[in-house]
């Protein structure tokens, strides 16, 4: 058998071999490490300072300044951000801020690159007072987080989860040249997001990430345990979306992974990105499809939900193998039989990958990887429908589903079935995003 990049375990982070960005060592009440990477960021940063210069509990009460402290990466910045930032600090004496300044060359003078070095930093000053459940928590410059973000986060990893998403807020009252129109499709978008993710919770649930939830895990909202951090490589090497990046090394050791709507932040509407792949970009494009008036399309909404019972259906046949609650013999080469026909594999191909795969977010990269590779889904019209259309679809289905009971929605359910009959092979991977 080939192993594939997909099935490699990342080389972990050695703390005593990083290169460190301070000298001092945290204290032991240290809770959370909050990393912000910045590049030329100086209007927004009064702002994002003094969000978390004045957090507090639930009740309103301040926070505990020992309990977390923020490592500002300046990153080749022209506007002076890093002396604006030490500024700030200053007439925040109870904030623990760290301002990091960096020049890099060219070549690496990139969000990925900055966002790495800060987390890794983090990492390392964590390890020295010791790992056990504390947290590196991100966000950005051009972000204000929630007066209670830090005691939001606490809670949600107190429910034992690895992995905190939170929700981003766009401050698109800020920004004057967001037309109405650009704003109904981007309103549109976020509720195709939503409603797909509502659709996973009812159909392939799991405890740790249950309804309600979002769909985001992007840098500017995120946290992990920092033993987690780790052990799983940190930031891989990309110039971008390196959030998401990190988000898939998470998914490949089944890291628990909260989606959590209560840990909010707001972020700027801006429409000339720092980067490709984000926010800036994706408001461009829904500007260019609404001042032309153009029908934004997604995936078939039958699609959305094949894959999602598939997945399902592969998540029970890779846990039954590992827990040992083995089907009877001719159960499993029917369920074997039905993923091969779904997925557009063999029936050997697919017990082989399910019996390997040492985690289930190892065998999805895997299968998604070579699907990629070998199927065509090049479907045509067939497999996209315009988005009010799918919208509208997955909420009456997802109206539907919630009406009757979890026990009440087996595989054998005509319109589940409707959904597998849709396409074949069924991509375990969105047509859409």
């Amino acid at each position: 058998m080939v192993t594939t990049l997909v099935e490699q375990a990342a080389a972990p982070l050695q703390a005593a071999t990083l290169p460190p960005l301070t000298s001092d060592i945290p204290l032991k009440t240290c809770q959370v490490c909050v990393v912000v990477p910045v590049r030329d960021e100086a209007q927004h940063l009064p702002v994002m300072l003094g969000a978390l210069a004045h957090q507090v509990d639930h009740q309103g009460q301040r926070l505990n300044p020992d309990s977390y402290e923020v490592l500002l990466l300046a990153n080749n910045c022209s506007d002076g951000s890093e002396a604006i930032a030490a500024a700030i600090g200053r007439t925040y004496p109870q904030l623990r801020l760290h301002v990091i300044s960096v020049d890099l060359p060219q070549s690496k003078a990139n969000v990925g690159q900055a966002r790495q070095m800060v987390m890794n930093e983090a990492y390392r000053r964590l390890s020295q007072i010791g790992l056990n459940r504390r947290i590196i928590a991100s966000t950005d410059g051009d972000t204000e987080v929630s007066p209670n973000w830090l005691a939001s986060i606490a809670d949600e990893f107190a429910q034992g989860v690895d992995v905190v998403c939170g929700r981003i807020l766009t401050r698109r009252s800020s920004e004057a040249d967001i037309h109405s129109r650009t704003s109904l499709y981007f309103l549109r978008y976020v509720g195709h997001r939503y409603l797909t993710a509502q659709l996973e919770a009812c159909l392939d649930p799991l405890p740790h990430d249950s309804w309600p939830r979002h769909y985001q895990h992007f840098g500017a909202n995120m946290a992990v345990l920092a033993d987690l951090y780790g052990r799983v490589g940190g930031v891989p090497d990309v110039k971008i979306q390196e959030d998401v990046a990190l988000y898939k090394k998470l998914q490949r050791v089944d890291a628990k992974i909260r989606h959590s709507p209560h840990v909010r932040v707001l972020t700027s509407a801006r429409r000339i990105g720092r980067t490709s792949g984000g926010l800036a970009e994706r408001l461009n494009q829904l500007t260019r499809a609404s001042q032309q008036h153009q029908a934004v399309w997604v995936e078939s909404p039958h699609i959305t939900e094949a894959r999602i019972v598939v997945r399902n259906q592969l998540r029970q046949s890779w846990t039954g193998l590992k827990q040992n609650c083995f089907l009877p013999p001719v159960q499993n080469q029917v369920a074997t039989q039905r993923l091969a026909q779904w997925l557009g594999f063999s029936e050997k191909d697919i017990q082989e990958k399910i019996t390997t795969a040492s985690t289930f977010g190892a065998l999805i990269e895997s299968l998604t990887t070579e699907q990629r590779e070998t199927l065509d889904f090049h479907l045509g019209q067939q497999a996209m429908v315009e988005i009010s259309s799918a919208n509208m679809h997955l909420r009456k289905r997802i109206q539907t589903l919630r009406q009757s009971p979890l026990a009440e929605r087996p595989l054998d359910n005509s319109a589940i079935w409707e959904s597998l009959q849709q396409i074949q092979p069924i991509p375990l991977f969105s047509l859409t995003y």
